[in-house]
């Protein structure tokens, strides 16, 4: 099966996700930080505020954290497309 979206050399990109995800978790929590998973916040402008689930969150800290794994292009090329995804979701966020 051709799969042209598959991270090179992993079993699937959810393994990949779950991976990161995991490596993510122990980070802050070796920095002594306690994450909540699946942490929902509403996020949006104005009146057009829905509800988001965050990978990870903690209130009392007002962090979220939404794990992402990209890497370049087979290219060389920048994932541009997937990074200006980011700055629109971080601009819903803050605003």
């Amino acid at each position: 099966m051709n799969k042209p979206f598959q991270r090179i050399g992993s079993k699937s990109n959810a393994h990949v996700g779950s991976e990161f995800e995991s490596a993510a978790s122990k980070f802050f929590l070796n920095q002594g930080i306690k994450l909540t998973p699946n942490f929902k916040i509403e996020v949006g402008v104005s009146k057009l505020k829905k509800e988001h689930a965050f990978d990870f969150g903690c209130a009392e800290q007002k962090i979220i954290v939404e794990c992402k794994a990209h890497k370049w292009t087979t290219g060389g090329n920048v994932p541009s497309a997937k990074l200006t995804v980011w700055n629109e979701a971080m601009y819903v966020v803050v605003n």
